[in-house]
């Protein structure tokens, strides 16, 4: 689940799956198995929606998910139920 995007910075490099120019160095919060993982460093495509990680953040988030009591502060969430609403 993509919580947010927070745009970088535009470069001039080529994305990998349309070809076109104008990828996005962007920072990502994720959740990932009830953790909440922000400032994740990725590449986005703006025109096709392709979001790349390198391998070294893929493995920095498997060991966060792995380590949660190392890495992370527990912090209240309120959490709403969309039919309430609904």
């Amino acid at each position: 689940m993509i919580m947010n995007k927070k745009r970088r910075r535009a470069s001039s490099k080529i994305c990998s799956q349309c070809r076109q120019p104008g990828v996005l160095d962007v920072l990502r919060t994720r959740v990932h198995k009830g953790i909440v993982i922000e400032n994740i460093p990725a590449t986005y495509c703006p025109n096709c929606g392709e979001e790349l990680y390198d391998l070294a953040t893929v493995k920095a988030v498997e060991r966060i998910v792995a380590n949660p009591d190392r890495y992370a502060r527990i912090q209240r969430m309120a959490v709403a139920d969309f039919k309430a609403a609904a």
